[in-house]
């Protein structure tokens, strides 16, 4: 059982495509398997243009402490399955990463073709770890910025994430709640999410639980009173009351008033109590029932809502002046319903000091050049201004910042659009972090333990952009550009390669 379980946990960090240890095996044949290498997880665009929030970092740490303590034994056990060129199935076997990683910290707001995480490494070991670091960062990256989407409509309503039954397999039901509350959810309903990152869960009741008293308005008052009778003193006393089983207006809510009354809960209950609508019209049948309970004298009760809802139907919820008082969302965020494929791509940016370059026909496919880092750039009322992307060695424009002196921050394709940052009308942050190095954890990788604290990080960065570049709907373009040497050390290699094509 131990045996399998540690299989299990291996298969994650070799959750491969069989092409990346192909090549591998090629490099180990040409003995350039330790040449050191620097690759890059980036996006290219996101749902609505706009940014997107980052999570999966922790996750993907996690592969390389699996990756180093797992015994050379148990990996040839799992590799010499699938592996069959001896020398390559040596070299897995012995593998540990001795590599740099950096990263964005989980809840950074990012924007596209920054590097989220970098990984420095000798060839083969950064190689391998494409596949399962994007499988991580792809997945909990859309649902955290769907999160971020959807809590930004709900403003400053609550919305709690319970879409587990629709996501796409254990791993997805459990990080993808971890991703949905670093993006802004409030509550979530997964029991093991609760158990992993310590964000306790919530839940009420189903449909079938009244069901399961009969049918008609004597069972669903029958399921009330139970409900109530056992869930007030308990830990979690949480009192919601699912009243559209039969029919919200003539059943449901008078049922739901009358059991509260009957068992003694009213305004002065310490818990939090209410209804749950969920099928029908919301906006209509939730002013009625608001109209119900306070004139019943339950004006603290809270109005729960659902029934496939997103960012768009929230909106109208409120343009509708719909009294409710939050907001559940299940596979709209659980698995990122309108935008799914995050997009996210994991390509080398150089090879033993030597920055290489991706050109392609679509502008967008072109990659930056060389191992970067990022800086955010504020005005003196602390909001975003602008991103920019350096090298980490040898730039002008990166000394310019550390010391807080005059630089020009430019458009890549526009000369024309250029902005000229005065000392001491600025400041400065660096969104890269060192998480790994040399093959060990640094101090900074145990802040990741904590998903609530990683919410706090994201929403205390949304302040800090504008509102017009936090719009659901055509988001005022945010400022992201490439330094003056990076900028010519990309141009200089597209005219390298443009001069081939020309001879």
């Amino acid at each position: 059982m131990e045996a399998n379980r540690v299989l299990t946990d291996f298969a994650r960090v070799i959750n491969s495509d069989r092409y990346q240890y192909t090549e591998s095996d090629i490099f180990i044949m040409e003995n350039s398997q330790e040449r050191e290498a620097v690759f890059d997880m980036f996006f290219r665009k996101t749902e609505d243009n706009g940014f997107a929030v980052v999570s999966g970092v922790k996750e993907v740490i996690d592969l390389i402490k699996i990756l180093n303590e797992t015994s050379e034994e148990e990996k040839r056990k799992y590799f010499q399955e699938i592996i069959h060129e001896p020398k390559l199935l040596d070299y897995l076997s012995k593998l540990r990463f001795t590599g740099d990683l950096y990263a964005m910290r989980e809840g950074e707001i990012v924007y596209a073709n920054e590097p989220v995480i970098s990984i420095k490494a000798p060839l083969v070991q950064a190689k391998i770890l494409e596949t399962p670091l994007l499988n991580i960062m792809n997945m909990q990256m859309a649902i955290a910025t769907k999160a971020s989407r959807v809590t930004r409509a709900a403003y400053p309503l609550e919305v709690s994430s319970f879409g587990s039954r629709r996501a796409h397999g254990f791993d997805s039901a459990v990080s993808g709640t971890k991703a949905s509350i670093i993006g802004g959810c409030t509550s979530h309903s997964n029991l093991v999410a609760e158990y992993k990152y310590g964000v306790p869960s919530v839940g009420t009741m189903a449909h079938s639980y009244i069901q399961t008293f009969g049918v008609g308005k004597k069972a669903e008052k029958e399921a009330f009173d139970m409900f109530i009778k056992y869930r007030r003193e308990r830990k979690a006393n949480a009192l919601i009351l699912l009243i559209d089983t039969y029919n919200t207006m003539k059943i449901g809510i008078k049922n739901a008033i009358k059991s509260f009354k009957d068992n003694g809960i009213d305004d002065n209950y310490p818990g939090v109590y209410g209804v749950r609508i969920d099928s029908g019209d919301l906006a209509y049948l939730s002013k009625k029932c608001r109209a119900e309970l306070d004139k019943a004298g339950l004006k603290k009760a809270k109005i729960f809502l659902t029934n496939g809802l997103n960012e768009d139907l929230i909106k109208s919820l409120k343009e509708q002046k719909a009294c409710g008082d939050i907001f559940g969302v299940g596979d709209a965020i659980a698995v990122s319903k309108s935008n799914p494929c995050f997009g996210g791509v994991y390509k080398i940016v150089e090879i033993e000091d030597q920055p290489v370059i991706k050109l392609s026909e679509d502008t967008i496919k072109i990659s930056n050049p060389g191992f970067k880092e990022v800086y955010r750039i504020y005005d003196k009322k602390g909001i975003a201004y602008a991103d920019v992307i350096t090298l980490v060695n040898g730039d002008i424009d990166k000394e310019k910042i550390l010391a807080k002196e005059e630089f020009r921050t430019q458009d890549e394709t526009n000369e024309l659009k250029y902005s000229i940052l005065h000392k001491g009308q600025y400041s400065y942050e660096k969104l890269t972090r060192s998480y790994v190095i040399d093959g060990k954890f640094t101090d900074e990788y145990n802040e990741l333990d904590d998903v609530l604290k990683s919410q706090k990080y994201y929403l205390n960065k949304l302040k800090k952009i504008s509102n017009e570049r936090k719009r659901l709907e055509f988001p005022h373009k945010y400022k992201v550009n490439l330094s003056k040497d990076l900028r010519e050390l990309k141009y200089s290699l597209i005219e390298k390669v443009t001069a081939e094509v020309s001879e």
